[in-house]
């Protein structure tokens, strides 16, 4: 019988100061706001919910330095902020991965985008398993494709 792996099975990423620099997550997060503020389906959400970007960088340079190198600076409550979005679907969710994907791929540093891919992908299904269980109590729970 022929296993198949995905994101979601692959093994858990470390944190590891020579994976990548603060520049590179600081570019990657800057880069994937400034695509996902043009997109038809996510950008209105982001221009309604983000009233300070240059905060909303730094806050999310800082989420993912903490994921992917272990810093300590994060301090936010991503899960209580999505959870009152109205509206959301999973294509919201599985088009935000796909602009991730998109945005990681086009940087040079390849165990960077295959950390991040990881991460992006288990943080996305939390979200959507959460906001989908307090939004949606009553219908069944639906899974976020890869992107």
């Amino acid at each position: 019988m022929q296993s198949s792996k995905t994101i979601s099975q692959s093994k858990v990423p470390v944190e590891n100061s020579d994976l990548c620099t603060e520049e590179e997550i600081n570019q990657l997060v800057r880069t994937f706001y400034a695509k996902a503020r043009k997109d038809a389906l996510l950008g209105p959400i982001f221009e309604a919910h983000v009233m300070d970007w240059e905060a909303h960088f730094i806050q999310m340079t800082d989420f993912w330095s903490g994921n992917l190198l272990g810093t300590s600076r994060f301090r936010g409550t991503p899960m209580p902020k999505h959870l009152a979005i109205p509206g959301l679907h999973s294509e919201f969710f599985e088009r935000w991965l796909q602009i991730f994907k998109e945005t990681l791929r086009d940087l040079p540093n390849s165990a960077l985008e295959i950390n991040a891919n990881i991460f992006a992908y288990r943080i996305a299904c939390r979200l959507w398993m959460g906001y989908q269980m307090q939004n949606y109590p009553n219908e069944p729970l639906i899974a976020l494709r890869e992107a």
